[in-house]
């Protein structure tokens, strides 16, 4: 398997998202179920919520114990599969084939840090944006190290938070730009899935096809869209820890 050589700190945005489009074409084939599964256990409640037919309204939270219980379970699970896939995606950047044996073993030992530093970093970055928005900002896009830091260092909870500033700081612009780049690409094809799955409604409507079944199929293609949004940006965290993790 051909090796990919990753950009230093001195690399431009556009070599940065070179090098993580590289690395999403290497692996999306075998990095793809883990992220159906992550983002799949990552939608359980709402798909939970559905089946209770009251709309959601993110300005009154649901009550529901089952759904809170739900959330929490498939945010726990969603880190796990989204560092197994890391660790995969990290692998075959080295060369080596995937192990799903030893990528479980090894994300399960860094799961509880994962959860704890996830945690952590939502509260930072809330305090932030409540304090002033700018330092919000700061660490949100800090801790979009904060995966590959976890499971390739090994650092106390606080230490972990520390060391992604420490890292993303230099190339703070960079990282920011890189992302909201990313994001937009992503949306545009996310718009552009939606204007053909509206014309395709249009066109097998008339042939007696169910509004139910078209619904489903909709859903099932917003998972594999957000599946694999979850490869490529799992791929530019990876492309920009390491530039940020280099020397020069």
């Amino acid at each position: 398997m051909p090796q990919l050589k990753l950009p230093s700190r001195a690399a431009s945005v556009s070599d940065l998202l070179d090098a993580a489009t590289a690395l999403f074409r290497m692996t999306l084939a075998k990095g793809l179920p883990a992220a159906l599964f992550g983002i799949l256990l990552a939608a359980l409640p709402n798909m939970y919520w559905l089946t209770t037919g009251k709309p959601m309204d993110p300005w009154h939270p649901p009550r529901d114990a089952k759904f809170w219980a739900l959330t929490l379970v498939g945010l726990a699970a969603y880190q796990l599969l989204a560092a197994i896939l890391m660790l995969r995606q990290r692998a075959m950047l080295d060369g080596a084939a995937p192990d799903l044996q030893r990528e479980t073993a090894t994300a399960l030992a860094r799961w509880p840090m994962l959860v704890i530093t996830a945690v952590l970093a939502g509260i930072a970055v809330f305090a932030g944006a409540l304090a002033l928005l700018i330092p919000g900002v700061f660490l949100l896009v800090c801790f979009l190290l904060l995966r590959p830091v976890v499971l390739f260092e090994s650092h106390g909870p606080f230490q972990v938070l520390l060391r992604c500033v420490q890292l993303a700081r230099p190339m703070w612009p960079k990282v920011l730009a890189s992302t909201v780049i990313a994001g937009l690409i992503f949306f545009v094809c996310v718009i552009a899935a939606a204007a053909v799955l509206g014309i395709l409604k249009l066109i097998i409507v008339p042939f007696g096809v169910q509004p139910a079944a078209i619904s489903a199929f909709a859903a099932a293609c917003e998972l594999g869209v957000e599946a694999v949004a979850l490869v490529y940006f799992n791929a530019l965290w990876l492309v920009l820890y390491s530039a940020a993790s280099s020397s020069a």
